[in-house]
């Protein structure tokens, strides 16, 4: 039982590593000229489909609707 405790910590790191890995290659991050290292924060976050976003999902005179409405 030692045996394993003692490798938990390396199999945690490990696993943490392989999905950062998966994140970046999701994110489309791995054919990237700069790199990985290039990865700006929040390039390799996913926009909510359900959050109201203007000229995507919102009707094109959305300010001109009543606030009653909105």
């Amino acid at each position: 039982m030692p045996y394993i405790q003692g490798r938990y910590r390396q199999f945690l790191t490990a696993i943490r590593q392989w999905r950062h890995l998966k994140l970046l290659k999701r994110a489309g991050r791995g054919h990237d000229p700069g790199g990985i290292m290039e990865t700006q924060p929040g390039q390799c976050a996913v926009e909510c489909p359900a959050c109201p976003h203007p000229d995507r999902n919102l009707p094109a005179d959305w300010t001109n609707v009543a606030k009653s409405q909105r």
